[in-house]
C-alpha cells in the first residue's frame, strides 16, 4: 500500500516524537526505583556523633544507623574542605580534579615560589562578549547604533504615519531625524558597557555527578554546591553556588569594623587591619553630638579601570608609531607617565585600582539606640542587636551597577566605646551580577530569593574571621550561625517541597564552622580553655545552651533537621545519604613546618632582623643550601633543581630526601610533652595519579589529633624569637595554639578526621570502608546513569 505524502509526513513526525521521547522516558525510567536525597554536612565528625548517638542525643541519625546504615566516611588528602567536596561530588581524587586544597605553591617568573589560591583562580579579565547575559546587547557600538536608529526609525514612522495621520513626506523626515537621534543614543550607549570584566573561577577541571545525571535526562537541584560556581550550564541541572564564590568587593570574605576607640587612629579610607590575611578593616569614627559619620568601602569601578585601560593601549599604540615626530611622542610619554606611573611614582591606574567605590555609613543616637544608615537605609538598633538585610548599590555608570546586601551588629553603644559590626558585602541574590552568576542557570538563584527571601551569597556565610581576629564575641557568632542555617534550611525544605527533581543535594557547613571556633570550650585541655567563659549561656534555636555544649547543640540541630526531611519529604522508594568531607579534632599544639625543617638542616636562612621579613617565604630562605621548605597547610616541597628558580636537589635525589624527611618527622616529639607529633607523611606521587599532579606538593605531612600545622606556614613563613644576644633566631617548631580557632582538621591524617555516611537503606561495606569518593558513583548508579570511566571508587551496593 502506498502512503499519501500527508499520510507519510505525519507518521515521520510522530517517529521523530516517540524518539525525542526516549530520553524522557530512560529518565522516567531512572527514578522508577525512586528519587535520591543527598543531605551534606561540612565538618560532620564522625567520632564526635557516635558519641553522641550513644548518648540519646541524636535521635533520627540513631534511627538511621538501626534500620539503615551508619559508617565512618574516608576523606581524602588533604582533608581540606574544596578539595573533599571537589572529590565527593566528582569521584575522582585530587589529582584529577585540580583542587589541591585552599594553598597551592604558585611560582614568580624567575620561578621562585609564591603561596597562591589552590580553589580558587584570579580574578581575570574576561572580554564582555564572552558573557551570555549583560544588559543590553554586546554588538559593536556601530551595531548597536544602527539597530537602535532602525528601531527609532520605523516607530516614530508608524506613530507619525498611523496613529497622528501625518503627511508621508512630513512623517518620513521627522522618523529619519529621531532616527539619527537613535543611532546616537545607540552608539553611546553600547559605551558604557567595558571591554572586560574580572572573573574569579574554581580550580575544579572535572564534571560534578549533577552534570553527568542531568544530561542523562535526570534533573537535579544541588544547593550550596562547593566548587562549582563557574561551571556551565546543563539543562535539567539547577545549581545554587556555594563554597568559593567571592564577595561583592571582588575579594573574598571582607569585613569592616568602625570605633571610636582611642588605641585606633585610622580614619577611613585608611584603615587598620584586624590581622593579617583575614580581610578584616578596623575604621576610626568620631562622635559629635550623638552622630557618627564614615564611608562603607564597595568594589573597585571596574569600569572606568577598564576605560583607563583602553585609554593607555590607544596611547601605546600611538607612541609606537615610527612616524611619529618628536614633539607628538614627548606628549604621548609625559600622558602614559600620568596615567601608568614609572618607578618613583604611581600612576592614576594603580590609584583607581586601589580605590573603591563607597556608601555612606551614617549614625545617630537617641533614647539608647542608634538609626543606622548604611547606604540610603536606616534600622535602629539596641545595644547587641543584629540589623536585617541592607541592601546597597554600587554605580559603576548609569547603565552598569553592583547591588549588594550585608548586615550589621551594634556591638558596644557607649561603653567602653561605640562599634559597630558590618558583615561582608554579598551580592544581592535577587540580582546577581552578570559577570559573576551566583546559579545555573543564572535565574535560579533570583528565582530562591524570590520564593525565600534574600540570603547569604558568599561561599564563606559563617563570621569566622571576625572571631579569630576577636572581633565578635562566640555568642554573636552563634547567633550568626542560627542566621545562616535558617535560612538553609529554608531553601532546602522550599526546593525539597518542589518535587521538580530527581536527585536533590544540599550542602550545609554549620558543624564546620562552630568546631573551628569553639573547640576550646568543648576542650578542657584546649590551651585556650577557660572554665567559666565556658559556662556562658546563650539562646540557640530556642534553646538554652553554654559555650561548652555549643558543639552539641549544633549536632543536635543538625540531626532535627534530618529528621524533618525523614519525616516530611523522604518518600517510599527514597534512598536518603547523608555524608559530608571530613571531621575534626581539637587544635592545641601548632608545629611550624619551615622551623621544623631548619631544626632538621633541611632549609637554611639568611640573616633576619625584622620579624616581619618572615611572613613570606621569598624574603628569607637561603635557596643555595636548602633541600625543603614548607607553604600552605601541611605542603612539603622539594627545592628542585630545573623546577625552583634556584633548585639544589638532583630530581634523582628526590625520592630519598622525601623518605628521609618522612622518617624524621615520624621520630619527632613535642618537647612539651615528649609525644610525637607526626602521624605520616604522604609523598603524594605515591598516593594519586592524574592530570594536575603538579598542583600538588610533594608531600604532605599530617599530624596526630591535637596537632596542627602553624599559621605561619600557610604563606611559607618562619618564627623568630629574640635570643639571649638580642639577635633573632628561628623559635622552636611547637607552640600553643593560643588563638580562638580552636578545632581543625587541615593537616591532620586523614585517618583522625573521618566524617558520616547514613543511609535509610542497608549497604553492603566496600572493603576498606566507604570513602567519600564512593559518593558520586553512588547516586548515579542509584538513577541508572553509567558512572565515568574516570571515577576512581565503584558505587556502594545496597541490599
Amino acid at each position: 500500500m502506498t502512503l499519501r505524502p500527508p499520510v507519510r509526513r505525519a507518521l515521520f513526525t510522530l517517529a521523530l516524537l516517540g524518539l525525542a521521547w526516549l530520553p524522557c522516558s530512560a529518565a522516567a525510567s531512572h527514578a522508577a526505583g525512586g528519587r535520591v536525597i543527598v543531605l551534606g554536612f561540612d565538618g560532620a565528625d564522625a567520632r564526635t556523633i557516635q558519641m553522641l548517638m550513644e548518648k540519646g542525643e541524636l535521635p533520627n541519625l540513631k534511627k538511621l544507623a538501626d534500620t539503615g546504615t551508619f559508617a565512618p566516611l574516608g576523606t581524602v588528602n588533604p582533608a581540606e574542605s574544596p578539595t573533599a567536596w571537589a572529590s565527593l561530588n566528582t569521584g575522582q581524587n585530587p589529582a584529577k580534579t585540580g583542587v589541591p586544597g585552599f594553598v597551592k605553591r604558585d611560582f614568580l617568573k624567575d620561578k621562585s615560589p609564591v603561596p597562591g589560591f589552590g580553589h580558587l583562580d584570579g580574578p581575570d579579565p574576561v572580554p564582555i562578549t564572552q558573557f551570555p547575559s549583560t544588559p543590553i546587547p554586546t554588538w559593536s557600538p556601530m551595531e548597536m547604533g544602527l539597530a537602535a536608529g532602525a528601531v527609532a526609525f520605523v516607530g516614530f514612522l508608524l506613530l507619525f504615519a498611523l496613529i497622528l495621520r501625518l503627511r508621508a513626506a512630513v512623517s518620513a523626515v521627522l522618523a529619519l531625524i529621531l532616527g539619527g537621534v537613535g543611532v546616537w543614543g545607540g552608539y553611546s550607549l553600547r559605551g558604557w558597557l567595558p571591554s572586560a570584566m574580572p572573573v574569579w573561577r574554581t580550580t575544579l577541571v572535572t564534571k560534578p555527578f549533577w552534570e553527568t545525571a542531568a544530561e542523562n535526562g535526570v534533573k537535579c537541584v544541588v544547593l550550596d554546591a562547593a566548587e562549582a560556581f563557574d561551571r556551565p550550564n546543563v539543562d535539567g541541572a539547577k545549581v545554587l553556588f556555594g563554597l568559593g564564590y567571592p564577595d561583592a568587593r571582588g575579594s573574598v570574605n571582607s569585613f569592616a569594623v568602625y570605633t571610636t576607640d582611642e588605641l585606633y587612629f585610622a580614619r577611613a579610607p585608611e584603615s587598620k587591619d584586624t590581622d593579617t590575611g583575614s580581610g578584616g578593616h578596623k575604621f576610626k569614627v568620631d562622635e559629635r553630638d550623638g552622630k557618627l559619620d564614615s564611608f562603607l568601602y564597595g568594589p573597585p569601578n571596574w569600569y572606568a579601570i577598564d576605560q583607563l585601560e583602553q585609554r593607555i593601549k590607544v596611547l601605546e599604540a600611538k607612541a609606537a608609531d615610527p612616524t611619529l615626530g618628536y614633539k607628538a611622542s614627548i606628549e604621548l610619554q609625559a600622558e602614559l607617565k600620568k596615567l601608568k606611573g614609572d618607578g618613583s611614582e604611581r600612576g592614576e591606574l594603580s590609584r583607581l585600582k586601589d580605590e573603591r567605590l563607597t556608601q555612606p555609613v551614617h549614625v545617630e543616637k537617641a533614647n539608647g539606640k542608634a538609626k543606622v544608615t548604611l547606604g540610603h537605609e536606616t534600622q535602629e538598633l539596641a545595644e547587641g542587636e543584629w540589623s536585617d538585610w541592607y541592601h546597597l548599590t554600587f554605580e559603576l555608570n548609569p547603565l552598569f551597577k553592583v547591588r549588594a546586601v550585608t548586615r550589621a551588629k551594634l556591638v558596644h553603644l557607649d561603653q567602653p566605646y561605640f562599634e559597630l559590626y558590618v558583615d561582608t558585602l554579598q551580592f544581592d541574590p535577587a540580582k546577581p551580577p552578570f559577570w559573576q552568576p551566583l546559579s545555573q542557570p543564572e535565574d535560579f538563584a533570583p528565582e530562591l530569593a524570590h520564593a525565600c527571601g534574600t540570603y547569604e551569597s558568599i561561599g564563606w556565610a559563617c563570621m569566622t574571621l571576625p572571631l579569630k581576629d576577636a572581633v565578635i564575641d562566640p555568642v554573636s557568632f552563634m547567633q550568626d550561625i542560627e542566621f545562616t542555617e535558617t535560612w538553609r534550611e529554608k531553601l532546602t525544605f522550599d526546593r525539597l517541597a518542589k518535587d521538580d527533581w530527581q536527585v536533590f543535594m544540599s550542602c550545609m557547613s554549620t558543624p564546620d564552622r562552630v568546631q573551628h571556633m569553639l573547640y576550646q570550650y568543648f576542650d578542657p585541655e584546649h590551651p585556650m580553655y577557660d572554665a567559666e567563659a565556658a559556662k556562658q549561656a546563650f539562646t540557640f534555636y530556642g534553646e538554652t545552651v553554654t559555650l561548652a555544649d555549643a558543639i552539641p547543640a549544633t549536632y543536635r540541630h543538625m540531626d532535627k533537621t534530618i529528621g524533618r526531611v525523614m519525616d516530611e519529604f523522604v518518600k517510599p522508594g527514597d534512598t536518603l545519604i547523608v555524608c559530608g568531607d571530613h571531621g575534626f579534632q581539637t587544635f592545641r599544639r601548632e608545629v611550624n613546618l619551615n622551623n621544623w625543617l631548619f631544626e632538621q638542616g633541611y632549609l637554611a636562612i639568611r640573616p633576619v632582623t625584622d620579624k616581619r621579613a618572615t611572613r613570606n617565604i621569598g624574603d628569607w630562605v637561603d635557596w643555595e643550601n636548602t633541600k625543603a621548605y614548607a607553604l600552605g597547610l601541611g605542603g612539603l616541597y622539594v627545592n628542585l633543581k630545573g623546577r625552583e628558580g634556584k633548585g639544589i636537589v638532583e630530581p634523582a635525589e628526590q625520592d630519598a630526601l622525601l623518605a628521609e624527611i618522612r622518617e624524621k618527622f615520624l621520630a619527632s616529639t613535642d618537647p612539651k610533652s615528649g609525644a610525637r607529633f607526626g602521624k605520616e607523611a604522604y609523598i603524594m606521587a605515591q598516593t594519586y595519579t592524574g592530570a594536575h599532579m603538579d598542583r600538588l606538593p610533594d608531600a604532605f605531612l599530617c599530624f596526630e589529633a591535637g596537632y596542627r600545622v602553624a599559621w605561619g606556614t600557610t604563606s611559607g613563613g618562619l618564627t623568630l624569637e629574640e635570643s639571649a644576644s638580642g639577635e633573632l633566631v628561628p623559635a622552636a617548631a611547637c607552640s600553643d595554639n593560643a588563638k580562638n580557632w580552636s578545632g581543625d582538621h587541615v593537616s591532620v591524617d586523614p585517618s583522625l578526621v573521618r566524617c558520616i555516611f547514613f543511609s535509610n537503606r542497608k549497604a553492603k561495606m566496600p572493603d576498606g570502608g566507604v570513602n567519600l569518593m564512593h559518593i558520586a558513583p553512588t547516586v548515579l548508579a542509584l538513577t541508572g546513569v553509567k558512572a565515568p570511566a574516570e571515577y576512581d571508587l565503584p558505587a556502594i551496593v545496597f541490599e
